[in-house]
């Protein structure tokens, strides 16, 4: 009797927590950031069920992903709480459906599911999405030992970063079932189920027989043909800059340019290694504060100066999409180079994106949470000049931004400097 009212009293406590702490619906809230993956939830529109992410990098080429993932009898021993899992039908070599049952803690029954599963390959992005979700059309008979669940959906979007390196991105939304209470599941294991799997499949990736089931497969061969041509990695370095950079003919524009052409030829000397992609992005950041330039380089880059002075900053430039590059940021961040070229006062491209950034709610929000200072940067042109004139504030931020823990860190700097410009 004791246990029995020791759980009333928790569950009726994670609900009281649920109501105040839900995430905000239809937005991605980060809520653990552990062993280099990010992990979010969100409120499914309409519902209190949350979907929930994991967002981490592997050290294996795409490839070899794809390989573990079709190794369906051993899922067991990589994603959170699977039992068992085996193959129903398969369709073709991409597509299947399969049965998986999950462990549930006591006194729960066990949930099993009945899964349709289908691989897309994007070689013109060097991504993969690989979906799930209930097969509502299979027939296949439910077990005394489980509850079937039949109202979830999820994906595994991956990455190529490069020839060894995979970024996943696992998602899904599972209404719990049963009589357990959606409140409690979303509070308890299931939001660190995608750490758990992302980290289950860094160790199986290195496995001898999926490195070799890779090297035999026709995606192996498909890959490397790619590899070979130069005009397809500069598209799929075009359409990864296309994420942030949303205006086509500003990308058409900066590719047209000479570092770009230099970064596309040293990414595809080093066969598309983890460490040129890296490096690339950074050195085309870079232009935005380069003054060192002449010639052709110096009139392209007054050319897309000229071009954004009429330009709102949302209109180019998705800022939502670039604070989601976590690595991205962290390497800028780094870059006391980058830094400091951004706020480069003799760089006509640096002040212009400066100017545009700071009169974007999008953007000067994605920074300073104060929603009093931000009105301030927004709506007060003698606060943005003093800001971009701050040599105290370069400093700073060139020394410190590395270091910064939260967004927080960035937001009380630029309110103490605000605050010194009225002494």
């Amino acid at each position: 009797m004791k246990s029995i009212i020791r759980l009333l009293v928790i569950t009726c406590t994670v609900l009281l927590i649920f109501s105040f702490a839900k995430a905000e619906e239809g937005s991605w809230e980060l809520i653990s950031s552990k062993n280099g993956i990010n992990t979010y939830r969100m409120t499914y529109p309409g519902t209190e069920v949350c979907s929930f992410k994991g967002v981490g990098f592997v050290d294996a080429k795409i490839e070899v992903i794809g390989e573990v993932m079709r190794d369906i009898p051993a899922y067991p021993q990589w994603m959170a709480k699977m039992k068992r899992s085996s193959m129903l039908k398969k369709i073709n070599r991409n597509t299947y459906i399969l049965y998986a049952e999950m462990n549930t803690p006591l006194p729960y029954k066990n949930r099993d599911f009945v899964i349709e599963n289908q691989t897309k390959y994007n070689f013109n992005n060097g991504s993969a999405l690989i979906t799930f979700r209930s097969a509502k059309n299979f027939d296949f008979p439910e077990k005394d030992c489980c509850f079937r669940l039949t109202d979830f959906e999820g994906e595994y979007y991956l990455e190529s970063f490069g020839r060894d390196k995979t970024r996943v991105t696992y998602q899904y939304r599972s209404h719990p079932g049963g009589n357990i209470p959606v409140g409690m599941a979303n509070e308890f294991e299931i939001k660190h189920y995608p750490a758990i799997t992302i980290n289950g499949l860094r160790k199986m990736v290195k496995k001898k027989r999926y490195i070799e089931a890779a090297l035999a497969s026709p995606d192996h061969e498909m890959i490397e043909r790619m590899l070979d041509n130069k005009k397809v990695i500069a598209t799929i370095l075009k359409n990864r800059m296309g994420e942030y950079i949303i205006d086509p003919e500003l990308l058409n524009m900066l590719f047209e340019m000479t570092i770009p052409k230099r970064i596309v030829d040293n990414v595809y000397a080093t066969r598309s290694d983890f460490a040129s992609i890296r490096q690339g992005m950074i050195d085309l950041f870079n232009i935005v504060g380069d003054t060192d330039l002449s010639g052709k380089l110096k009139q392209d880059v007054d050319s897309v100066a000229t071009y954004l002075a009429d330009k709102n900053f949302d209109s180019f430039f998705s800022i939502k999409k670039f604070m989601g590059e976590t690595w991205l940021v962290d390497e800028i961040a780094k870059n006391k180079r980058l830094i400091k070229g951004l706020f480069n006062m003799k760089s006509k491209l640096s002040k212009v994106i400066f100017e545009k950034a700071t009169t974007s709610d999008a953007a000067v929000t994605s920074f300073i949470k104060n929603r009093q200072l931000a009105e301030s940067i927004l709506t007060n042109a003698d606060l943005r000049k003093k800001l971009w004139e701050d040599q105290v504030l370069r400093d700073k931020l060139a020394q410190k931004l590395g270091t910064f823990k939260t967004i927080r860190d960035f937001e009380n700097l630029i309110a103490q400097r605000v605050k010194s410009y009225s002494l």
